[in-house]
């Protein structure tokens, strides 16, 4: 207990600066600007200071060096200097954005200063087989917990549970250095996590996760035991780390099979993967904690069984773990957050499909334009108001309120609606004008669309168009200059519910064929659609 009593004072320190430094964290970071804003592929829905690294190296770095003893401080500042040039790399990705390639060279450049300084992995003690492992280690580990840093409290957290097992195995061994380290690591990891559970009101961004990453990395790989053989311990770190690699493995595998690359952001995490099974966010980060933990625990046992006992469970715990990478491989990932989408219907019957839409996003926007067709103004005022009703919280008050007060020239009206009404979503009148004629497929309309109309296509994820007659909604739409550049510009993907008339019409008017969908197929075909736009979208911090 003495062994393990000597480094509280580490712990308690690192933790306390993380603690006290995150929110002078959050003041500089909306001085500097480097807030994450909500997202297609986020579940914050308002944003969130991104400087929390600076909290957890400024931490962990004072507390090991002020509290380390003498003579482990010559080695700490060699992996404290690794560490530095991931968390610098990571500040500037987070400020301004970075290639995946110079991330890559950078932990390169840091995974090699710690080898020629002596770090490295030694299972066969031939440094052109060590080497090689020893820099996939490193870089495959901090990747990982960049990776894992998708879900509020998930990276914080799991590297703290990480580290704490490294630092009972390494102070259990007698290795003062190594327990050091990792106390200064689980503490900082702890004191940040207080404002990164969720709900998060800190990230910790590429500065954080990086940094956590490499240092997790080394600790794997200084963690030693003299007193079992390799036979019963090289495996611990791997099971320590357990769940990072479990969570790296089925990323690669997913966006293989889907043909997107890794260093993509995206919702098919093992955290996104269980919280369709119902879990909250603050659930689903104790759900891995406890995994975590299991697994440290184990790879304390491991190391104290014979060999022949230790490589058997290894061996079983891998075909476990594919097992389950199997089964969380094939629950399809949904996405987080809530999608901007645009829905122009081309005639009547939208609102059948209104329920559909609003279970993929509650963030909906419907687009009209009236038009002079067959005798009389379609939408007809019937089909505006059954519309409304479908995104109101309260439908039958709404429709009342709406037969009641709502004019036959609702398109006068219906922009003001949204203040008024409480509606999971918005509807929006593109020109407050009824159109008379409507002009040839290479035709314009006069006037200019509305303002909030052209924003709100710029910042939509989808365009969805139908069902009905086009003339009657959707080429008057269309017609619009302004709607048919800013489509242009934007290139979001257009789906169409309907017929292929329908698609074959609207195509001569968008310039490009949309992709057909069906009723059935609509609430899967968004999501992949959506999902595609998430997981190419570069990962920055979440």
């Amino acid at each position: 207990m003495a062994q393990i009593t000597q480094y509280l004072p580490i712990i308690i320190a690192s933790g306390l600066l993380a603690f006290l430094v995150t929110p002078l964290t959050r003041v500089l970071a909306q001085r500097w600007g480097m807030i994450d804003q909500p997202g297609l592929r986020k579940a914050h829905r308002s944003p969130v200071p991104l400087l929390g690294g600076l909290a957890i190296y400024a931490a962990f770095a004072l507390a090991f060096l002020v509290f380390a003893e003498r003579d482990w401080r010559l080695e700490g500042l060699s992996i404290l200097g690794g560490a530095t040039v991931l968390f610098l790399t990571g500040l500037w990705d987070d400020r301004f954005g970075m290639p995946a390639r110079m991330k890559l060279l950078a932990q390169a450049i840091a995974a090699l200063n710690v080898i020629g300084l002596g770090v490295q992995v030694r299972l066969f003690n031939v440094w052109w087989l060590d080497w090689p492992i020893t820099l996939i280690w490193i870089v495959g580990i901090t990747n990982a917990v960049n990776l894992m840093d998708n879900m509020d409290g998930l990276a914080a957290g799991v590297s703290a549970v990480a580290a704490i097992f490294f630092f009972l195995m390494a102070a259990l061994e007698g290795q003062g250095f190594v327990a050091g380290l990792a106390a200064a690591v689980h503490g900082a990891a702890l004191g940040f996590l207080f404002y990164n559970f969720a709900p998060a009101m800190s990230f910790m961004g590429d500065s954080g996760s990086l940094t956590l990453g490499f240092m997790l990395a080394v600790l794997g790989i200084k963690i030693k035991f003299a007193q079992f053989p390799i036979e019963s311990t090289w495996m611990a770190p791997i099971v320590v780390l357990g769940v990072l690699i479990f969570d790296t493995t089925l990323v690669m595998v997913s966006r293989r099979r889907r043909g997107l690359s890794i260093f993509q952001g995206g919702s098919d995490h093992t955290s996104h993967r269980i919280a369709q099974l119902g879990l909250s966010p603050s659930r689903v980060a104790l759900t891995l904690y406890v995994a975590a933990a299991s697994l440290g625990a184990l790879a304390i046992f491991l190391t104290r069984t014979p060999g022949f006992i230790a490589n058997l469970t290894f061996g079983l715990l891998v075909l476990a773990g594919l097992v389950a990478l199997a089964v969380f491989e094939r629950i399809e990932p949904k996405l987080s957050g809530d999608p901007p989408l645009v829905i122009i219907p081309a005639g009547e019957g939208i609102d059948r499909f209104l329920p559909d839409l609003l279970r993929v996003s509650r963030n909906l926007t419907i687009l009209f334009a009236p038009r002079r067709f067959g005798g009389e103004v379609r939408p007809t005022r019937a089909e505006v108001i059954e519309i409304i009703t479908a995104l109101a919280e309260e439908p039958a008050s709404t429709r009342g309120l709406l037969l009641r007060g709502l004019s036959e020239e609702w398109w006068r009206e219906l922009n003001h609606l949204n203040a008024v009404l409480r509606l999971t979503g918005a509807v929006a009148v593109v020109h407050e004008t009824v159109i008379e004629d409507l002009p040839a497929a290479d035709g314009v309309l006069p006037g200019v669309a509305q303002a909030q109309v052209i924003t709100t296509l710029q910042k939509a994820k989808l365009i969805l168009l139908g069902p009905g007659e086009p003339g009657v909604n959707l080429m008057p739409v269309l017609a619009s200059p302004d709607i048919r550049a800013t489509l242009a510009k934007t290139k979001r993907p257009v789906l169409s519910l309907g017929p292929t008339p329908l698609t074959e019409q609207s195509a001569s008017w968008l310039g490009h064929a949309p992709q057909l969908t069906t009723a059935a197929a609509l609430t899967n075909d968004l999501q992949m659609l959506l999902l595609s736009q998430a997981a190419g979208v570069a990962k920055t911090a979440r």
